[in-house]
């Protein structure tokens, strides 16, 4: 036997461990007796308990000699991102937008113009084209703000419910929407068509966000559309995910924003549930707001207050390390974003840049040859030194394959460490979770003992030509010893 090349530790007090595996997923506390065991495997003596081997291979923290635990993992990627029995259509009907946040990363000027019947016919052939050969389509709805043409996502829907229905192909959708026009009438619409999930964004208490999500017209939306989730939340299942973007200017103000939908009674709702994320100078479009952009490691902390906060007043299920995080659309065979005037692209970070787009609903045949398809489709995580040597490899998958296929784009620490939050507090992550679950206590750990090192799970920066400053670069040379 051997040590698994993906266990996490997190020390607890009388020589117990919190043990985590990235392959398996386990997640368990080890008395003494099973961490003695281990460090035999590790010295490379005969384990003298012979149960307490059983259930560590068992969970995946050993693994028998002959196993490329890399290989493994390589195939099992490879057959979750290529599976070309599903097919995720990102339709934006429009790409205009009621609101002016000045970190969208499509810019300030939108085109306001619909999607036509044209395209739309189009975009149905499209589909159709693919049926025969899939077993599930999903559908985003995306924009802009997609509702500004609620007709045109009720028509398509109707559509491609159709088309599926009549050839045992399973049809469901989400929506990315900032939920200004989500009234009740049109939930149960978007629940009538198979909308299963949408997502809203909320960044702060209302005074905050009333300056940052407004209007075109400068108008304050934040009880708008709480007013519109709570008309609808108890008697349509749509599930809403909120989002919370924070930077700079807003971290102070999230803790008062979750008191506050607790107090507007959206706690412990089974289909309204809260996350957090980064505000990151993505694209042109949002590169002014770079310097307001949080250090990942002070996000990092931040994150994990606010998930053992907003779980605690009913908000948020307990974190758990995601799988292939970074396999979205965009690095699917079968994954396209579909824009107004027809042009596809693979990710929906690009719709705003027609340069980026890989093809037209009008000419499919060109996309596979097409260069900026190809980027696409060849990138892999396997093939970086950084993401490869990772110890959360099963879990962030590359996460955004946009920092790398367009790394000149990004600005701020995300252009050169394009690591996702996990990095800098799956430790704390999993003792939350391990918490909560009442499998340890808070007298079973020491705070700074459990702090998450990004060095010691993997020291170097992800993108070639890139490096870290000087200080940055000291300070994981010393983490890494």
């Amino acid at each position: 036997m051997k040590v698994s090349r993906y266990n996490i530790f997190v020390p607890l007090h009388q020589n117990r461990i919190l043990a985590y595996n990235g392959m398996s997923g386990g997640l368990a506390v080890w008395e003494k007796e099973d961490y003695q065991t281990y460090q035999q495997v590790v010295d490379g003596k005969p384990p003298n308990n012979a149960d307490a081997l059983r259930e560590l291979a068992k969970g995946g923290y050993l693994v028998n000699d002959q196993i490329d635990e890399l290989a493994v993992l390589w195939q099992q990627y490879r057959k979750h991102r290529f599976d070309a029995s599903t097919a995720i259509l990102t339709i934006a009907p429009t790409l205009g937008c009621n609101f002016n946040c000045d970190y969208c990363f499509q810019g300030q000027d939108k085109p306001q113009e619909a999607m036509s019947q044209e395209v739309q016919d189009a975009l149905f052939d499209m589909a159709v084209q693919m049926v025969p050969w899939i077993k599930h389509l999903h559908v985003a709805w995306y924009g802009g703000e997609p509702l500004l043409r609620k007709s045109i996502i009720e028509s398509l829907s109707e559509r491609f419910m159709h088309v599926c229905d009549s050839t045992g192909v399973r049809y469901d959708a989400m929506m990315v929407t900032n939920g200004y026009l989500l009234n009740a009438e049109t939930a149960k619409s978007l629940y009538q068509r198979r909308v299963k999930q949408v997502q809203i964004t909320l960044d702060g208490m209302a005074d905050y966000h009333d300056t940052r999500r407004t209007l075109l017209t400068g108008k304050g939306t934040f009880q708008r559309i709480i007013d519109n989730v709570k008309e609808w939340i108890d008697d349509v299942p749509l599930g809403v995910s909120v989002r919370i973007n924070i930077d700079d200017r807003n971290r102070e103000n999230i803790h008062g924003l979750i008191d506050d939908l607790a107090a507007q009674g959206l706690a412990n709702k089974k289909n309204f549930k809260l996350y957090f994320a980064p505000v990151e100078a993505m694209t042109e479009g949002c590169h002014i707001v770079a310097d307001v952009t949080m250090q990942k490691s002070r996000y990092a902390d931040l994150e994990t207050n606010l998930f053992r906060y907003a779980f605690e007043k009913g908000l948020t299920s307990l974190p758990y390390p995601p799988r292939f995080r970074g396999t979205c659309g965009a690095v699917r065979p079968r994954g396209f974003v579909v824009v107004p005037n027809g042009d596809i692209h693979k990710c929906w970070d690009t719709v705003s840049w027609p340069e980026k787009r890989i093809g037209t609903v009008f000419k499919l045949e060109d996309i596979r040859q097409d260069e900026q398809a190809m980027k696409w489709m060849k990138w892999n995580p396997f093939e970086n030194d950084t993401c490869r040597n990772c110890k959360i490899l099963p879990n962030c998958a590359g996460a955004c394959a946009f920092k790398f296929v367009h790394a000149e784009e990004t600005r701020g620490e995300a252009a050169i460490l394009p690591c996702p939050s996990w990095k800098y507090n799956i430790k704390e992550r999993l003792v939350l979770r391990a918490l909560k679950m009442g499998a340890i206590t808070s007298d079973d750990y020491d705070f700074d003992a459990v702090k998450t090192n990004p060095a010691q799970l993997c020291a170097d920066v992800h993108i070639p030509g890139k490096s870290l400053p000087d200080k940055m670069k000291a300070a994981y040379a010393v983490a890494a010893k």
